[in-house]
């Protein structure tokens, strides 16, 4: 079955339209309805008629970086941000062996960035892997405050406090792993070892943070009641505790080792090839740990992830700029030239 719409219908209606003196908006409207509804009335199979006869909106900014996928899937966030700073710390050391700059038995990840080409794959992979984990750091944040407010928790209450102090920690680690990419430790040794503090100092405190707002979100959903059924639930934030205690004895004893061996090497005690070599490597084998063990609590949070839908930001144009550049005022503007003879607007291109 066809449907058959010949060209005149529409202008006819238009015309009409003008003579009760219907409002801009509504014209507006419906001149927006006529052009779908020609795209529509082209299909001649009533099977093949589209579900909706709304025209979809212009893709948005997420559409844009690629992250269609993850707006009903922001579970995979975590998981592709963890493997993707996973990827970069063994590829830089991969290449950083295979040209000889560093050995292979085993040094700083640092170490692995020295020279090129590995220091700038280094820099632009931890780069990106550092903007990926701002993303699940703010998405945590709206994630524990949205799910507080759905629990009536007062706006006044510690936890809204706590969970934005995360969100400044979180994006200080972030900021910090950046750092870190960007600066050698053996070209910008100060700027290196902040970043390195930031990343490792305060992602440690990040991470102790977000385990007990976990704990105070698995109270909220089982409440005060200790039973079989509360232990199940605890068992992500017994996850994350047990990764939070690991990734601080990791940071003291990667601290300490490497501060002994940097003195005793200084005063001409050793080298790594030598008498140092076991504090040596307990300082560099400690320091590829406690960055595993941050990339393991980053994956922690897709649980929570499976239950956030994203969509994408939209803009608000100011007044004053929307009334100048409204399609209405040309509509305006095509009445008065269709009385003098003119070409109607919206035969062309309405381009602005």
């Amino acid at each position: 079955m066809s449907v058959n719409v010949t060209a005149e219908t529409f202008p006819s209606i238009a015309e009409t339209s003008r003579n009760v003196q219907m409002p801009l908006l509504a014209s507006t409207s419906f001149s927006r309805i006529q052009q779908a509804a020609g795209d529509v009335f082209e299909m001649t199979e009533p099977d093949t008629l589209p579900e909706s006869t709304e025209r979809s909106e212009p893709p948005g900014i997420m559409s844009i970086l690629c992250l269609v996928a993850l707006k009903r899937r922001l579970w995979l966030l975590p998981i592709l941000t963890s493997s993707w700073l996973f990827s970069s710390f063994w590829i830089s050391y991969g290449i950083a062996v295979g040209y000889n700059h560093t050995e292979a038995d085993f040094p700083y990840i640092s170490h692995t960035a020295i020279e090129a080409p590995e220091r700038c794959v280094f820099g632009q992979l931890v780069n990106i892997g550092a903007v990926m984990l701002a993303m699940n750091v703010i998405l945590r944040y709206l994630y524990l405050k949205r799910y507080f407010l759905c629990k009536q928790v007062t706006v006044t209450d510690r936890c809204f406090k706590v969970n934005l102090a995360g969100l400044v920690l979180g994006f200080a680690s972030a900021f910090g792993l950046s750092m870190v990419a960007n600066f050698q430790t053996e070209v910008q040794r100060i700027p290196h070892y902040i970043g390195a503090f930031f990343a490792f100092g305060i992602g440690t405190v990040y991470c102790w943070i977000q385990t007990t707002l976990s704990y105070k979100v698995r109270c909220l959903m089982t409440g005060d009641k200790l039973s079989d059924q509360k232990f199940r639930k605890m068992a992500l934030v017994i996850l994350q505790f047990i990764n939070s205690v690991v990734m601080t004895v990791l940071l003291v004893l990667f601290s300490t080792s490497k501060a002994i061996y940097k003195v005793q090497s200084t005063k001409g005690l050793g080298s790594k090839w030598d008498t140092l070599r076991e504090i040596y490597l307990t300082s560099t084998v400690s320091e590829w740990l406690l960055a595993f063990s941050i990339l393991t609590f980053t994956l922690t949070f897709a649980p929570n992830f499976k239950n956030v839908r994203m969509h994408d930001p939209h803009i608000h144009l100011e007044e004053e700029y929307e009334k100048k550049h409204s399609i209405s005022r040309h509509d305006d503007i095509s009445a008065n030239n269709n009385s003098n003879g003119a070409i109607p607007y919206g035969t062309a291109d309405n381009a602005v």
